[in-house]
């Protein structure tokens, strides 16, 4: 941990703006939630979606956004998760070149999931991890 980071796994998810009581009563115990909070930064799937969305690999970009929704559903980062199911269902139709490139509202959606998950690691960075 760098100096001056210490907040709790209740006080990360106040700085995330989403509901503690929301998550323990998915995961049962706290010290589960912090176990699955400090892994999500473990997953590429983010760094995937925008990597495949430049490469214009759209099957690949709605796996990778689809993974993101059930991934923050399940840790309560709800509203993370609503941006990444509506970038799901603009690429549902992955085969549909023309309507996802010409989409003028994807790219302001990627740029507020960018946002979104830069504030939720920029929080995990902050957690005291609990002694193992």
């Amino acid at each position: 941990m760098k100096a001056g980071n210490h907040m709790n796994i209740k006080e990360f998810y106040n700085f995330i703006g989403e509901d503690f009581n929301d998550v323990i009563g998915r995961l049962r115990a706290e010290s589960r939630v912090c176990k699955y909070v400090l892994k999500f930064p473990d997953d590429k799937s983010f760094d995937n979606l925008l990597s495949s969305m430049k490469e214009k690999n759209y099957s690949e970009a709605f796996r990778a956004a689809h993974t993101i929704k059930g991934t923050c559903l399940n840790l309560s980062f709800n509203s993370f998760a609503a941006v990444a199911s509506e970038i799901t269902e603009k690429l549902r139709n992955f085969n549909d070149t023309a309507a996802i490139e010409s989409d003028t509202e994807l790219d302001g959606l990627l740029a507020e999931a960018s946002e979104k998950y830069a504030k939720i690691i920029s929080g995990i960075e902050q957690i005291d991890a609990p002694e193992q």
